[in-house]
């Protein structure tokens, strides 16, 4: 079988150019299903990710007599990259309906491929948040806390065009899981903060700048002061990340999917309302973003970035001193300061890593 030639006809890989597709198809093997035979079944082990090159696959969801088929794919079709990407079991069944030729991709080579090719990474990211707004099976938290990698790998790969990141969406995650429980304490913020806010937060925080994605590379990553148009072009990111939670949505109306889009939506917007993109003031700024905002600033001034150095710890606390009541709630700021040692021993613990030891919940 001729797998570049395959995967050229494939929607993920067409236009990436001949040579890089050819040298993406080494990674590739291919492999033949006779009709009615599972590919895998819901509940294996994702550990591969497969495109078709000829034939059909039908997808199943349940087992038995509640056993539904979701939809039919053919050649040129993907699947499979959900539980790779997620490191959960598969949520599916898939099963050749004719004999079906397919090429198969492993969890070693899907890495290096997301790894060492943008704009592959790029698609499938814009394919797996399709599919993910498509999904009508995301109904309850638990479920959402089962796809808690899938979220976190979604950011990454928003935050994959930027190699000085690091492990800022694990830092951000957990700063703002600690300001909100904090909070949740504090009588400035009673009844405001139940544990499922704390939940929640904890979950969608990582996706603040998914937006990021539909942002050029030349404004992204420009080493360099930004002209005016270009910081217009910047500041988009938030709308246009807030509206890809519009379609999850319609199909799965529920309040960390609504909590999500309005930290996107929100997380620049200043207390003083001198932030973007409505100029929102005060505590029109949902609670939330405001979180973010103090989270994601503390941790930008302590960083490296194309753009500057890495401020010392001292310097950061400073500065967040003399942003209260202009950037951030000074409530919020209080609250952080008082437990600034708490802080800043996240930024030490995840300083030098790419990605947490495990979850702290």
């Amino acid at each position: 079988m001729d797998i570049a030639t395959h995967l050229g006809r494939c929607d993920l890989f067409a236009g990436l150019g001949l040579d890089t597709i050819m040298l993406m198809a080494k990674r590739f093997e291919a492999t033949s299903c006779a009709a009615g035979e599972a590919i895998f079944r819901e509940g294996d082990r994702g550990d591969c990710f497969y495109v078709i090159a000829r034939g059909e696959v039908a997808v199943y969801k349940g087992t038995g007599v509640s056993r539904r088929e979701l939809v039919r794919l053919g050649a040129g079709d993907v699947f499979g990259e959900m539980a790779l990407i997620s490191n959960e079991s598969r949520s599916a069944t898939v099963i050749a309906t004719v004999p079906t030729d397919l090429i198969k991709l492993n969890q070693e080579n899907f890495t290096v491929l997301m790894d060492q090719n943008e704009r592959f990474a790029q698609r499938v990211l814009r394919m797996i948040s399709k599919r993910l707004q498509q999904s009508q099976d995301i109904a309850t938290l638990d479920l959402l806390r089962a796809h808690q990698g899938l979220m976190i790998s979604l950011s990454e790969l928003a935050e994959s065009r930027d190699k000085d990141t690091g492990a800022h969406l694990y830092r951000v995650r957990d700063y703002c899981t600690l300001l909100a429980k904090l909070m949740a304490q504090s009588p400035a913020f009673a009844g405001q903060i139940p544990s499922s806010f704390i939940d929640a937060i904890y979950y969608v925080s990582p996706l603040h700048d998914i937006g990021k994605v539909a942002i050029p590379d030349s404004i992204l990553k420009k080493n360099g002061k930004l002209t005016e148009e270009e910081y217009a072009v910047i500041k988009t990111h938030t709308l246009v990340g807030a509206a890809s939670l519009d379609t999850v949505l319609e199909y799965c109306d529920l309040e960390m999917f609504r909590m999500a889009k309005r930290l996107i939506k929100s997380h620049h917007e200043c207390f003083d309302g001198s932030g973007y993109p409505e100029g929102l003031k005060g505590e029109a700024i949902p609670l939330e973003a405001r979180i973010m905002t103090l989270a994601d600033f503390y941790d930008a001034l302590l960083s490296v970035r194309v753009y500057k150095e890495a401020y010392t710890h001292e310097r950061v606390v400073e500065i967040i001193k003399e942003e209260s009541g202009r950037k951030f709630d000074p409530r919020i700021v209080e609250i952080m300061l008082a437990h600034i040692d708490e802080f800043h021993a996240i930024h030490l613990e995840y300083r030098d890593k790419e990605k947490p030891a495990a979850a702290v919940g």
